[in-house]
């Protein structure tokens, strides 16, 4: 018999590592918000502050490395760097729940503290998105190509992955001049962060991992059930 649960454990295991981390997607986007926007902060400038969503009222908690100062225009609350220095990293975390998609503003750069370019330069854009799980699966980090001001995406997890944390970090930017000029690579700071808004995970799905475990309890139960019989029968 234990031999018998230990085979289906090592099964469910199996099945469990065989399913694909996470069909997670980055996309560029425009149009309209998603379920739940933010618009309502704490007020107050720190390294962690606190967002609310309508209608909904769930939390959402900003924090970074960095201060952060939390403003709002358009019916949008947002964050952004104290001083127009923006901030080097920001995480975002939902609180009590967990996100299946969030549609947001990234602007960069930051409007002060950047490096000084010879006249003539043009920047492009890339900076590290990486999104976390509840239960099994790995982190995904996207790289993203980006423009100086605004620019929209959407992060749309798979079928049944509940996204507990999304990190933004390591904005780079690579300047080019003409034909015989060097190519400047140098770290910039975000601008803000802004009109986010999300769906929240339904759980009706179940995640991988938790397949795996009605794989295992329902093969344990087989088992058992099997066992009974034959002691009946004897």
């Amino acid at each position: 018999m234990q031999k018998m649960l230990l085979s289906a454990a090592i099964a469910a295991f199996t099945i469990a590592a065989a399913i694909p981390a996470s069909a997670v997607t980055m996309v560029s986007t425009t149009g309209t918000p998603l379920s739940e926007t933010i618009k309502t902060n704490s007020g107050v400038n720190g390294t962690s502050v606190d967002f609310f969503s309508d209608p909904s009222n769930l939390k959402v908690v900003y924090s970074s490395t960095s201060t952060l100062h939390p403003s709002s225009t358009g019916g949008f609350a947002y964050v952004e760097g104290v001083n127009d220095l923006g901030f080097t990293n920001l995480t975002l975390t939902p609180d009590g729940f967990t996100f299946s998609d969030l549609k947001f503003n990234m602007k960069l750069p930051a409007k002060d503290g950047g490096p000084t370019l010879p006249h003539g330069y043009k920047t492009d854009f890339t900076f590290d998105t990486t999104v976390y799980f509840t239960g099994a699966g790995s982190p995904v980090t996207f790289n993203n190509a980006g423009g100086s001001g605004d620019n929209r995406f959407l992060i749309t997890g798979g079928i049944g992955e509940a996204i507990s944390k999304i990190v933004f970090s390591n904005l780079v930017g690579v300047s080019t001049g003409g034909k015989d000029d060097p190519i400047l690579t140098n770290a910039y700071n975000f601008d803000s962060l802004r009109q986010t808004s999300f769906d929240a995970f339904a759980s009706g799905v179940p995640e991988p991992g938790t397949w795996a475990l009605f794989i295992l309890g329902f093969g344990a139960i087989g088992m058992m059930l099997r066992s009974g019989r034959g002691r009946v029968r004897a």
